[in-house]
């Protein structure tokens, strides 16, 4: 079968042509239709005066009842045309005419009615799988019909219901699957799939699923940090109710309002912060993150957390020389006190020597290795149970005469 879509010839002006009885009339037309497009075939008119036929068309819902050019066949020896682009499940007439290049045709034929098939349904299964890491997972059984080329997916919300946009087109019909990334946690999303032909036509949509995306893990609650701890902050928290947790996640910064960054993860709802310097103050937030790797929101409001600081420095008292022996008394900066280094300096010529006295259990130091004279300069620190220094004192010097 020849299928041809001709165009009109130069003399040939569809609408403005004279009709002459005595030129041929087509006859027995035949028509065959298919979803969007209509075959029109006719007993071919051999006569020598035909130069080729035009196609006349009407849609009786759209255009009045009246029939208007579609095209033309520039070849008396062709007796098929195919009619494209067509609505489907709709109803149309063709008639056809002989024509002739001087600007004539022929009376047209009888006319014939052709109904397009209607669109293919959509797929008959769809399913939107929810509770998903940050997505949604969309399914649905390839269509059976060789026709089709590929699917549209349609995304809608239960805040705006009806609607609906087009979120993405997965080529191939034995594809069966959309995964839906661009989604917001905890949110209750709707979709339908519509099928698309070789053609470029859509079908209608499917019927509408809905899904809710996996809500974050519920935040971590009563975060606590110690302040009287050596060395490290202590850190404890109500643990996250969400049963999937897997971890918790610690963010450190140094003032209230400033950017908190990662510091650790733990399994368990306690943390401890190596923190080298003594009264380092630090502010903490801290968040659950479950099994798929969703991170619940970070605490509110931070936890101030700080290490021990040092001792107070302790205050010397007195401080004197008898018998050849510096004597020192002092009190304690602070009620922390455990023990005491005595820290004793002099100068030989342009050299300092320094000498650390330790462990010593009292307020008072009796120096039995004084020099005569050498001037001695003595600071005292105080030291804690946990073995945290304080500043050195403010300095005494001792001097005894030499003979």
């Amino acid at each position: 079968m020849i299928l041809a879509t001709g165009c009109a010839q130069k003399g040939i002006v569809p609408g403005e042509t004279k009709v002459r009885s005595d030129l041929p009339v087509v006859k027995s037309v035949k028509t065959i239709s298919d979803i969007s497009s209509v075959g029109l075939e006719w007993k071919m008119v051999p006569s020598i005066r035909v130069d080729g036929y035009i196609i006349y068309r009407m849609d009786p819902a759209h255009t009045g009842k009246k029939l208007a050019v579609v095209d033309t066949v520039d070849d008396r020896y062709v007796t098929h045309y195919v009619d494209k682009n067509l609505r489907p499940n709709t109803l149309y007439m063709y008639q056809i005419s002989t024509y002739t290049n001087d600007g004539f045709e022929s009376f047209r034929s009888s006319a014939v009615r052709v109904k397009t098939a209607p669109m293919i349904e959509s797929v008959s299964f769809v399913r939107a799988i929810a509770n998903l890491p940050e997505r949604i997972k969309v399914i649905w059984r390839p269509h059976s019909d060789l026709r089709v080329k590929g699917y549209v997916i349609e995304r809608s919300t239960v805040r705006e219901p009806g609607k609906w946009s087009k979120i993405a087109y997965v080529e191939n019909r034995l594809s069966a699957e959309y995964m839906d990334k661009d989604i917001k946690q905890d949110e209750v999303y709707v979709y339908r799939v519509r099928v698309k032909l070789c053609s470029g036509l859509v079908s209608g949509p499917s019927i509408a699923v809905k899904a809710i995306t996996k809500p974050l893990p519920k935040t971590p609650a009563n975060l606590t940090a110690s302040k009287d701890l050596p060395k490290k902050i202590h850190l404890e928290w109500q643990p996250s109710p969400t049963k999937d947790v897997i971890y918790y996640k610690v963010y450190r910064s140094p003032f209230a309002k400033a950017f908190y960054t990662y510091r650790a993860k733990t399994g368990q709802p306690v943390y401890d912060d190596k923190v080298e310097e003594d009264g380092k103050v630090y502010y903490y937030k801290v968040s659950a993150v479950d099994k798929d790797g969703l991170e619940s929101h970070i605490s509110e409001p931070p936890v101030m957390g700080s290490t021990l600081a040092k001792p107070a420095s302790p205050t010397i008292t007195a401080a004197k020389t008898a018998f050849n022996q510096g004597i020192i008394l002092w009190e304690p900066g602070d009620d922390r006190a455990d023990r005491y280094d005595v820290v004793r300096s002099h100068w030989e010529g342009l050299t300092k020597q320094e000498r650390t006295f330790s462990n010593i259990y009292g307020n008072k130091f009796v120096d039995k290795f004084m020099k005569p004279g050498v001037k001695y300069r003595y600071r005292v620190v105080e030291i804690d149970r946990f073995g945290l220094r304080s500043e050195p004192s403010e300095p005494v010097d001792l001097y005894i005469e030499a003979k």
